[in-house]
């Protein structure tokens, strides 16, 4: 006999679910609000809410049917190291440098703000689906990416460094005088920052024997074969698996209405292949 778990009951109930949410936006204002003011009811309401953030956990675990069940979601983990870091006590921490990164990795209870909307929810899943297609894409952006920066350093090293306006200065560094300089300035061309100022500067200065005509193809090209070429492929991949991640959670909050749509789909089939047998049997009659 099946016992009632009261605490999936729990976690389904309306309540339980705006006071987690409540306690995780308050918690987000908060750790702004404490970078340029802090008192004893600040951090009194930040462990309250802490407090609240390990009661969930527990809730959590406990509607679960067992460790590996509970574990198997990516959220749950997500919670339990979130609050596992804001469960140290910043005491237990001597080193100034180390104090700095455990205060920066408790900003990231923030992050608890994706779990407040579905929809949220539903883009994480599609970014996480979509990392493969984009270590791909990257990886053919970071082939183009090297050979332009070789070009570059190649061709234009100690070429002018500054444009004629007030927010160029004499002291910049070479766009292309190192191979990590030429990959921020193609970095720059790819966002559309002043990637026209940098052809400009270059028109007339003969630099390694590079001719105008050499010097505009190099930048348009760059510019068109990565913001409009390359981007639009990891876009695409991110929006292909989009759309299929929103068919699926579809799929599971109407799973009636998709196994109607099958049936319809199975008797239209079913149709379709009545009819072509009776025009194979007037066709061909015994």
């Amino acid at each position: 006999m099946q016992t009632h778990n009261p605490f999936s009951k729990l976690i389904e109930t309306k309540w339980f679910n705006v006071l987690v949410n409540l306690a995780i936006v308050v918690n987000a204002v908060l750790i702004g609000v404490e970078t340029f003011h802090t008192s004893t009811l600040i951090t009194t309401v930040q462990t309250s809410i802490l407090a609240v953030f390990v009661i969930e956990i527990f809730i959590r675990f406990r509607a679960s049917s067992n460790l590996k069940a509970y574990l198997s979601d990516g959220w749950n983990w997500f919670d339990v190291i979130l609050v596992s870091i804001s469960l140290i006590p910043e005491s237990w921490v001597e080193n100034s440098a180390m104090l700095s990164v455990f205060r920066v990795l408790r900003v990231f209870r923030v992050l608890r703000l994706i779990k407040v909307l579905p929809e949220l929810r539903v883009i994480v899943s599609v970014l996480l689906r979509s990392m493969k297609s984009l270590a791909y894409s990257f990886g053919l952006l970071s082939i183009f990416m090297y050979m332009y920066a070789v070009m570059g350093v190649i061709m234009f090293k100690g070429g002018p460094v500054a444009a004629n306006g007030p927010d160029y200065s004499a002291s910049s560094p070479d766009p292309y005088g190192t191979i990590s300089e030429a990959f921020f300035t193609l970095f720059r061309i790819m966002t559309g920052e002043d990637w026209t100022d940098l052809r400009y500067n270059l028109l007339g200065s003969q630099v390694a024997g590079a001719s105008d005509w050499f010097v505009t193809l190099y930048h348009v090209s760059w510019m068109g074969l990565s913001a409009f070429l390359l981007i639009n492929l990891v876009i695409g991949s991110v929006v292909n698996n989009y759309d299929k991640v929103m068919a699926e959670v579809e799929e599971e909050q109407n799973p009636d209405d998709h196994k109607q749509k099958i049936h319809e789909l199975h008797h239209k089939v079913d149709e379709l292949t009545s009819q072509l047998k009776r025009l194979i049997d007037q066709q061909h009659p015994k």
